[in-house]
């Protein structure tokens, strides 16, 4: 009589291989998790800079992009204290420059980014303003700057050049 199955020797010696498999990946993806968490926020502030900068010159007026603590909020404001990962708002600035009046319609809110998430900027530490030029005006009336995204020691460098282009440098380590 044939008996076909596993014995419990094959069993342990599959899941010895099968855990030795996990400790291997298990690394690797989260790398994967924090590469697509660094390229998502950056995407979104970049998007958010590029929308300002068209919606600018597209209704000839005064664009900005602040950052703010409570953008989900019915009427969020711009916060100098708050931290750009914190979330960030682009609005029609009709009023005081980097501040959301009475006036200023916000045209997206992007709330918190999640995880272990830095942002700094060099410049733009509170807000980037775009005239209906589609030239960037930041702090002290200087038109360029950077902000920095960090994600589990990988950096991505937001860089808004004269003319108010952005664009991504290589990526480093922070």
């Amino acid at each position: 009589m044939l008996r076909r199955g596993f014995t419990l020797v094959d069993l342990l010696v599959t899941m010895a291989v099968g855990g030795i498999l996990l400790a291997i990946a298990i690394p690797g993806y989260a790398f994967l998790v924090n590469t697509s968490k660094l390229a998502a926020v950056t995407n979104d502030l970049v998007s958010a800079i590029q929308l300002a900068r068209s919606e600018a010159v597209k209704r000839g007026t005064r664009v900005t992009v602040c950052k703010t603590d409570n953008a989900m909020v019915a009427l969020p404001v711009c916060n100098t204290a708050a931290n750009w990962e914190q979330g960030w708002l682009v609005f029609i600035d009709g009023g005081v420059r980097g501040v959301v009046d009475a006036g200023d319609t916000v045209l997206r809110q992007q709330d918190r980014a999640s995880g272990a998430v830095s942002i700094t900027a060099s410049n733009f530490s509170t807000y980037i303003s775009y005239k209906s030029s589609g030239v960037s005006q930041g702090l002290n009336n200087l038109a360029t700057g950077k902000l920095f995204v960090c994600v589990a020691g990988d950096q991505r460098d937001i860089v808004v050049n004269s003319t108010g282009r952005v664009r991504l440098d290589e990526p480093q380590t922070c």
